[in-house]
Formats: C-alpha cells, sequence, structure tokens
C-alpha cells in the first residue's frame, strides 16, 4: 500500500502528460495534417502528410522553476540526415506551452555546443521564462520566445495541399510583406519610406528616444571622429553608449560584424543586429567564433523590430494624452 501512495503523483504525471499530448496531436490535425504515429521512430513520434516529422516530448515545472528534458544527439543526427523536415516539440505542461523548435535549430545548437568542446551523447536542455523572456539552455542560452505556439511553422513547411477548415467565426486576417508593412509604417508614422533600411533605422531612433535615450543615427560614436565605420543607430544615456546597431538589408554581414566589434571594444554595453529571418543562420555561424563579441550581440529580424516599433507607437499615442495637464473649460473624455 505504501509503495502504491509514494506512485500515484506519478501515475498522475503520466495521465496528464498523455492527455495533453493527445490534445496538441488533434489541434495539428485541426489545421488539416494527416498524422500518423512512427512507432519506428520512438514513442510520440509521427508524419504529418507523410512529409513531416515531429516529435512530442512532455515535462513539468520543476522545484527550481525550469521544464527539464532529455534527448539524444545520436537520434537528432539521424533526423538531420535523413528527414530534413522534422521539427521537435518541447510540451512544457500545458497545451499553451508548446515551443516548436526547427531541427535545423537544434542542429545549430549541436555546432555550437562541438565548437565548446561538448562531446555528450545524451542532453538535458532546460526551458525557462525570464523577465518575460523563454530561454532554451544547453551549454549556451537561446531565446526561443518567438517559436512559442508557431503551428503556423508546420504550415509553411508542408509541400502537400490542403484544405483548411471553415472558420468558426467571421473574421479579415490581413497579411502583409515585409516590405508592404515598413511602408505603412513609415507613412502612418511619418517616418521615411524610401528604403527598408531607412525606415527601420528611423523606427530604431524613435524607440530609443522614447526610452529616454539620446539617439545619434548614421553617425560615429561621439569623440571618435575618426572612427571608420558610421553606424546605423547608437543609443547614449548620461555620456556612456548602451547600444550600437547595424541594420542588414542588402549590406555585407562582416562589414556590420567589424564595426559592431569596434563600437563594444569602445564602450558599447550591447550591440544588435537586425535582419531577415532567413539571413540568421547564416549571421550565428559568422559570429560562432568570436568570443569577444558573440556574448554581447543578438540578432533580431525586421519583424520582430516592425513589432516593437507598432506595440510603442500605439502606446505612446494615448500617452501623450495622459501626460498632459493644464486647466480647460470643459472636463476631457477619452474612451
Amino acid at each position: 500500500m505504501t509503495y502504491y501512495l509514494r506512485r500515484m503523483p506519478h501515475v498522475k504525471q503520466e495521465k496528464e502528460r498523455s492527455i495533453i499530448q493527445q490534445q496538441i496531436v488533434q489541434r495539428i490535425e485541426s489545421l488539416g495534417f494527416k498524422v500518423t504515429p512512427q512507432p519506428d521512430w520512438g514513442d510520440m513520434y509521427y508524419l504529418l502528410n507523410d512529409e513531416i516529422g515531429i516529435a512530442l516530448d512532455y515535462t513539468h515545472l520543476n522545484y527550481r522553476r525550469e521544464f527539464v528534458f532529455k534527448f539524444s544527439k545520436d537520434k537528432y543526427e539521424f533526423f538531420y540526415n535523413n528527414h530534413r523536415h522534422f521539427f521537435q516539440l518541447f510540451i512544457c505542461e500545458s497545451t499553451e506551452r508548446v515551443f516548436i523548435i526547427p531541427l535545423s535549430l537544434v542542429m545549430e545548437i549541436f555546432h555550437d555546443i562541438y565548437a565548446s568542446g561538448g562531446n555528450f551523447k545524451e542532453f538535458k536542455p532546460n526551458i525557462k521564462l525570464r523577465n518575460g523572456v523563454w530561454f532554451l539552455r544547453f551549454f549556451g542560452q537561446y531565446d526561443i520566445t518567438d517559436y512559442l505556439n508557431r503551428y503556423d511553422f508546420l504550415i509553411s513547411e508542408s509541400k502537400t495541399l490542403f484544405q483548411l477548415p471553415p472558420a468558426r467565426f467571421n473574421s479579415v486576417i490581413e497579411v502583409k510583406t515585409l516590405e508592404e508593412k515598413y511602408v505603412q509604417l513609415a507613412e502612418e508614422n511619418h517616418l521615411r519610406a524610401d528604403s527598408l533600411h531607412a525606415a527601420t533605422v528611423d523606427m530604431l531612433k524613435r524607440i530609443g528616444e522614447w526610452s529616454g535615450f539620446e539617439v545619434i543615427s548614421e553617425g560615429v560614436p561621439l569623440g571618435l571622429p575618426e572612427f571608420p565605420y558610421q553606424i546605423d543607430c547608437l543609443w547614449y544615456k548620461g555620456g556612456d553608449l548602451y547600444l550600437a546597431i547595424e541594420v542588414c538589408h542588402h549590406g555585407v554581414v562582416e562589414k556590420d560584424k567589424d564595426a559592431l566589434k569596434l563600437a563594444k571594444q569602445h564602450g558599447a554595453r550591447k550591440v544588435i543586429i537586425v535582419s531577415e529571418i532567413n539571413k540568421m543562420e547564416r549571421i550565428r555561424k559568422l559570429f560562432m567564433f568570436e568570443g569577444d563579441i558573440k556574448s554581447w550581440t543578438e540578432v533580431w529580424s525586421f519583424e520582430r523590430v516592425f513589432s516593437l516599433f507598432e506595440s510603442g507607437a500605439k502606446f505612446f499615442k494615448d500617452f501623450d494624452k495622459f501626460k498632459r495637464y493644464g486647466w480647460t473649460d470643459n472636463m476631457n473624455e477619452f474612451i
């Protein structure tokens, strides 16, 4: 009897795991996929429309407030060499916390581990929320916030045509290209609209000013007139350089890396590259062996910068009204 009672929490967790994993499979099926179990690969492996492999891995929150997983390097190398269309789904105790990680990113992390001298067949990555950002931690830390509940990644990977289920509610879904989005934001917010690069620099300048920084755009760091590069955006506070940002659209990534590396050597606390999503893998490889700058560098997509700017513009549009004060004939109302 004592043994049975001691096992009860584990039995309950296994039951919850099974229910949640099945709910996620049903959610994928609702997108129009045919989901086929693959017992030869292992437990909770599936094929979607006979073309995309997925693995479901579930864990619960531990006493350290982390979600710890366990998987094998050999199995990932098998999928990378034999079945490139593959996603790992990290399920963090809920159907609302599913990180959909493409195999290419997992292997990129493994390459980082190899470069650092790690030689292990089995890893225990953990996922943890810190200051509103989700991090996947191996030997390094990887921001995976953008991979949360991204079932659209599965859809975009599919080459098979299928019919989406009919919408249950009337709605309008607007999808804009990168070019259309920057033009819209530039026109609505009085930014330069002559190029994606110029509009993005203006957005970064405005974001810095909202945050209380003194911003220099398309110039050299203060006190360094002989600096060999013009940096797209420099954020200062109290005379200290906090951020140096380069926007890489049609430019050369190597030049941006050298410019940011030099800015870091002259006091920048952090450096950022803004780029297209499809260039991020190359940027990671370019910075892989740059130990003196890699740990202080972040790569942001144009889409993420646009989202940040759009949210800020909406907030400060109302906030400007909120902070005004003065006598009026009538009471103002904002609804």
